[in-house]
């Protein structure tokens, strides 16, 4: 007998009519608690009601929400009032709601915030180590399957390829999931022998993430003697466990980076930076010690003193030749005095009367005749020229 195949579209179009036309589920009030709460930059409203057991996707178009009176958040406790369909693209069952008023506050959300209290009040939060720089291991307590656990082992190898790396699975979402993963926290402790330990997964609904909201876990990471990098979910995601941690990274690739900070080629530069900094600073302290050493061997040895005395006798010729200086100085001074004295006396010397023509009569003896009226005939006398004397007889 042959089975007829029916197409996809054509199984979601029955399930869609089947949903909307059931009398009991066309139209119903709903109450849960907000979970994942979104809103589209068009106005319409996605979120998840949820209680202990069970999730259920909602969504509340733009022309309804626009007329609520409250603006709902994650953790509220609401009642709904809508419909039961199904989003033909994505084959998901959805509640469409029309109606919504708040109800309180949700026990998920208050369960946690009280568990933060409690935990922060014991110093579980006070857990801030410092994360090693240069670690030589890396453990991660992940899903082995998930996504997230592939994005921190090529991170980690990409930015620092010489790091070791060990992988200690555990389930990270499910009611086995919380006491899981504390086990593998304390069995990366006991046996691991890494330097920094990341815990976390991938993103997921709030739902998803519960594990790592748990007091359990949370004791597990405070306890831990490794340091511990949380990354869970995504960047809007936050957790206990993120708290609890030694460093929170917003995503498992972000504690990958955090982990390996500074990389391998950063490191390399460091070195050669420090290597440089190190030669230069010997050779500032070998030209010091060359200087003190040539000082000292100038102040023992002979050359020195022969240094001494040619720095007097440069002092003592420098002395000799302002000396001879100033001496020849003054003799010009006094030998332009002595000039100007001749000048004078030379233009009233008589000699300077004779080179005119003039004559000095002189009796033998040699005074001088100043009266000729007293010279008598035969007497003899001198005469005097500028040049020459000569003898002559008074007739």
């Amino acid at each position: 007998m042959k089975i007829q195949a029916y197409k996809v579209s054509k199984i979601v179009d029955y399930l869609k009519e089947l949903l909307e036309e059931d009398m009991f589920l066309c139209s119903i009030l709903v109450q849960g608690e907000v979970s994942n709460f979104r809103k589209h930059s068009a106005g319409h409203m996605y979120f998840s009601l949820v209680d202990e057991q069970a999730s259920l996707r909602c969504c509340m178009f733009n022309n309804d929400a626009q007329h609520l009176k409250f603006a709902p958040k994650n953790g509220d406790m609401v009642r709904i009032y809508g419909r039961i369909s199904v989003y033909k693209k994505m084959g998901d069952v959805q509640f469409v709601g029309e109606l919504m008023e708040p109800a309180g506050q949700g026990k998920i959300y208050h369960d946690i915030e009280a568990l933060k209290v409690k935990l922060d009040a014991e110093g579980v939060f006070d857990n801030r180590r410092d994360v090693p720089q240069y670690p030589n291991k890396i453990a991660i307590v992940t899903s082995p399957t998930g996504a997230a656990v592939w994005d921190i082992i090529n991170t980690i190898k990409r930015r620092n390829p010489l790091i070791k790396l060990v992988v200690v699975p555990t389930l990270v979402q499910g009611a086995e999931a919380p006491q899981d993963i504390a086990d593998a926290i304390e069995f990366t402790n006991t046996h691991s022998g890494a330097d920094i330990l990341i815990v976390g997964r991938g993103g997921g609904s709030a739902e998803d993430l519960g594990a790592f909201n748990t007091e359990i876990v949370a004791r597990a990471v405070f306890g831990s003697k490794i340091p511990v990098i949380s990354a869970v979910g995504h960047e809007i995601d936050w957790t206990i466990c993120d708290a609890a941690a030694d460093m929170r990274a917003a995503t498992p690739t972000a504690a990958a980076e955090l982990a390996t900070t500074p990389t391998l080629a950063e490191m390399a530069q460091i070195l050669q930076w420090q290597i440089q900094g190190l030669a230069e600073a010997m050779e500032g302290r070998l030209r010091v010690c060359r200087v003190r050493l040539a000082n000292r061997h100038y102040r023992l040895s002979p050359q020195r003193e022969l240094a001494k005395i040619n720095t007097q006798r440069g002092a003592l010729e420098r002395r000799d030749m302002a000396m001879g200086h100033a001496m020849m100085s003054k003799i010009g001074r006094i030998k332009s005095g002595l000039t100007a004295q001749i000048h004078i006396l030379e233009k009233i010397s008589p000699l300077a009367v004779l080179q005119r023509g003039f004559v000095v009569v002189t009796q033998p003896d040699g005074k001088i005749i100043h009266d000729g009226r007293k010279l008598a005939a035969g007497q003899k006398v001198g005469l005097q020229f500028a040049d020459i004397t000569r003898e002559a007889e008074i007739l």
